[in-house]
């Protein structure tokens, strides 16, 4: 079970602020990639391409940290360390990049990717550093 995300950790994330999520390569070094998130309950979603280094490296080893900063606020960034839990692949995946499509631009996707190129990651934080409001 992991740790709730605090009031300011859930601001940050619902705005349109660009996250950065790190993962671990097979030699163990680091790997970060800017991404939209979007927010079900106290975890945190990603939605990518199958094709994508992330990918092939949560695949490997989902343990993630992300990053977070308020675009009219940079400081204090919310900070999370935490795993994923789930993979949403096929016509799930793809309600996900709508989700999170429409979070960030306001409307629906131009043209809808394949379901076997997407894959959503669930995210469940083990430890957060948030602002308090």
């Amino acid at each position: 079970m992991g740790v709730p995300l605090s009031d300011g950790a859930k601001r940050i994330i619902d705005k349109k602020n660009f996250a950065h999520v790190a993962t671990i390569m097979k030699d163990g070094s680091p790997q970060v990639s800017p991404v939209w998130v979007y927010r079900h309950g106290d975890d945190i979603m990603i939605s990518t391409g199958v094709d994508r280094v992330k990918t092939r490296n949560i695949q490997r080893d989902p343990r993630v940290a992300l990053s977070i900063s308020d675009i009219d606020q940079p400081f204090p960034p919310v900070q999370v360390r935490g795993r994923v839990v789930e993979i949403i692949r096929g016509e799930a995946a793809v309600e996900g990049f709508v989700e999170v499509t429409k979070k960030y631009t306001g409307s629906e996707p131009a043209q809808l990717p394949p379901a076997a190129d997407r894959v959503v990651y669930r995210i469940e934080a083990d430890s957060v550093v948030a602002p308090e409001k």
